[in-house]
């Protein structure tokens, strides 16, 4: 009978040490794979989330969510849609009333173009719990897939005045752009967001009112050009660049930026009459703020043996205060350096 009571004792104890042990290897992996969560990010190997994190066991994270659902965005980022389905549908099963695996069905839906299914399950997670950028971004795209334009009157209604709406309030304001572009609605649209939040992020404002100019399918074209261009530019490659910076013109000319990044490709390529032709064009009808051009352009004349219009640009872009982002030189360092003389 003792000897009974002692192997008792000891699987309890052996049980409560291997629970023990699956909780602290869980706990120490979650604190990585919410981080993950937390900042939109795959930091954590899914080699690791598969062998190391049990989701029955515990089979939810300290924040209470379902370990299913941690794996299956990794699965989502992988592309293995199935798997990931399959992972979240049990987490549903165990946790019906959590929104989280609900949103990120949705949005495996949207990849797979089952709007519909899509629409279903993100309608749930939105009404359920409408404040949370995750849940209308995903509902948000299913209503414009659908061109539910009533409907997406009636959803940004009731966040367009909650803590996140200022990411509602774009989202919105994109979605009205792509179902309709009605110029008056939009701008009206558009200045109620300028008086709601003023001097908030107005590229996407400016990029907003570019789209409503030309036109949702001319700024997805445009957009499309333009971001392949910047990767070429960021690789230094600045002849391509340029050539899809020069596609990107053709579906619109209304964004200065795209104009002064065609003009420093050049510049860069020492094509040197083209680009002071773009750097014109900037100056002339967009007189940015910012001292970016004056910048580009004064170094370009000085390079080219311009000195007094090169320091003369170079004193404006000092007025404005421009730092060159990527080294941190300001205009005022390049100024005392080329024009000291001058």
């Amino acid at each position: 009978m003792k000897n009974i009571f002692k192997i008792f004792i000891v699987t309890l104890l052996l049980s409560f040490v291997i629970v023990n042990i699956k909780v602290y290897q869980s706990a120490y992996w979650q604190t990585f794979t919410l981080n993950d969560i937390n900042t939109d990010s795959y930091l954590v190997p899914y080699e690791i989330v598969g062998k190391k994190i049990s989701d029955n066991f515990p089979n939810i994270t300290q924040t209470a969510l379902p370990m299913k659902y941690v794996k299956a965005r990794y699965l989502v980022h992988m592309d293995s849609l199935d798997q990931a389905k399959a992972m979240l549908y049990k987490a549903l099963k165990m946790r019906p009333q959590h929104m989280a695996p609900i949103q990120l069905l949705g949005s495996i839906y949207l990849k797979e173009k089952n709007y519909d299914s899509a629409y279903t399950l993100s309608r749930i997670a939105f009404n359920k719990m409408p404040n949370v950028n995750s849940h209308r971004a995903t509902y948000f795209e299913a209503l414009r897939r659908l061109k539910k334009t009533d409907e997406l009157d009636e959803a940004f209604a009731k966040v367009k005045d909650k803590s996140e709406s200022i990411n509602h309030w774009y989202d919105y304001i994109f979605s009205k752009a792509v179902l309709q572009n009605d110029k008056d609605e939009q701008t009206t649209l558009i200045n109620e967001f300028k008086e709601k939040f003023p001097g908030y992020d107005t590229e996407v404002i400016e990029d907003l009112n570019n789209m409503i100019s030309i036109g949702s399918r001319s700024y997805s074209i445009f957009a499309y050009m333009s971001s392949i261009g910047d990767t070429y530019f960021k690789e230094e490659n600045y002849v391509k660049a340029s050539e899809f910076y020069e596609l990107a013109l053709k579906y619109n000319q209304e964004n200065y930026l795209l104009y002064e990044n065609l003009a420093i490709a050049y510049d860069s390529s020492k094509r040197y009459s083209k680009a002071e032709e773009y750097y014109d064009i900037v100056m002339n009808q967009f007189n940015p703020s910012d001292g970016r051009v004056e910048f580009y352009k004064g170094l370009l004349l000085i390079k080219t043996g311009n000195m007094d219009d090169g320091c003369m640009l170079l004193r404006k872009s000092v007025d404005k205060n421009f730092i060159l982002k990527t080294s941190q030189i300001t205009a005022s360092n390049a100024l005392v350096s080329l024009c000291s003389n001058n």
